[in-house]
């Protein structure tokens, strides 16, 4: 138990073990202890009771200490299993984010640059819009809704007293290679 590889319920079902032997020993201690103190008892009868005593005692106070050594020994092997349990989850978890990680370099800067791209764009076309709605209207035609209404399916961007965000005015995109001067692939800095 005092080995690699131990668990912590042998190491608990060996403390029971030995208690139990403990036990019995301070037991035949004292009938042996009662049987030196019997004065009908021989001279020698007592001498082997006394070294029956003497024996069974020695005996329980080395499990005693046995036992003790054990409840270390059992707190011990208690912190490794939660070490090697928690060395389970930091690998798997680590696992996870490393794939993670592989999946955003593979993905985030071509699809922040495709945003990058479009949002500006998109941006222009809404003033253009807002301009031709609020000042050239040609006669009989509908008000023009905005890129972002049409491809979001929207009426407007406000329904029942709500605002729905705008993309192109709530998006943030950081750079995936950080700079100082230019933190943001979108909007620009200005």
């Amino acid at each position: 138990m005092f080995g690699d590889g131990a668990k912590s319920s042998e190491v608990a079902a060996l403390i029971r073990e030995t208690e139990t032997a403990s036990l019995s020993a301070g037991e035949a201690a004292e009938r042996a202890r009662m049987r030196a103190l019997d004065p009908a008892l021989s001279a020698n009868g007592v001498a082997d009771a006394r070294r029956q005593m003497d024996d069974a005692e020695f005996r329980r106070e080395r499990l005693q200490t046995e036992v003790t050594r054990l409840r270390e020994r059992l707190k011990e092997v208690k912190e490794e299993e939660e070490d090697q349990r928690r060395q389970l989850c930091y690998d798997r978890l680590k696992a996870e984010r490393d794939k993670l990680a592989a999946e955003l370099v593979d993905i985030y800067p071509g699809f922040a640059q495709k945003l990058a791209d479009l949002l500006p764009r998109i941006a222009a076309n809404d003033r253009e819009v807002e301009y031709i709605n609020a000042h050239a209207l040609p006669r009989g035609s509908k008000v023009l809704d905005v890129a972002e209404l049409v491809a979001r399916g929207l009426g407007g961007f406000v329904e029942r007293g709500v605002h729905i965000p705008r993309i192109t005015q709530m998006l943030r995109l950081p750079a995936f290679k950080y700079s100082e001067y230019e933190p943001y692939v979108w909007p620009r800095s200005r």
